[in-house]
């Protein structure tokens, strides 16, 4: 596996790890002053944690992407749900950004369904294009 590869790998796996950690802080997030933390928390994790990983996985995958020139049709569909996953991810991300500052639970409890809404759908992008990285292009 060249360099690029592992990093690439490597950065893919951090995002996993933060996802993880934000589910699970979210989840136990239950009554006003809980979800008032999970927001806060949820923001620099994501400020300062996700953002710079979803930038290097997109720097590594376009550098992986100009050595394997000319792409094939399996990379076209794996470059398209990789960049749908992390367009995802971004918008998940300014729902993230905007709910910091709001007091109101109601509006806590909206953002989170919003956010786990487009974290969920990003996973289902995300899942055929790591399996379609793994199988068919580690080399």
């Amino acid at each position: 596996m060249e360099p690029f590869h592992a990093v690439h790998l490597i950065v893919l796996g951090m995002w996993l790890g933060v996802v993880i950690t934000e589910v699970l802080f979210e989840f136990t997030a239950s009554d006003a002053d809980s979800l008032r933390a999970a927001a806060r928390f949820h923001y620099n994790v994501d400020k300062y944690g996700e953002l710079p990983i979803l930038i290097a996985i997109v720097v590594t995958g376009a550098i992986l992407a100009a050595r394997a020139w000319p792409l094939t049709p399996l990379h076209y569909v794996k470059i398209a749900l990789s960049l749908i996953a992390v367009a995802l991810a971004v918008i998940c991300t300014t729902w993230v950004f905007r709910r910091r500052g709001v007091d109101d639970v109601n509006a806590l409890l909206g953002y989170r369904r919003r956010i786990w809404t487009l974290a969920a759908a990003a996973a289902v992008f995300a899942t055929p294009a790591l399996y379609l990285g793994w199988v068919y292009f580690r080399r």
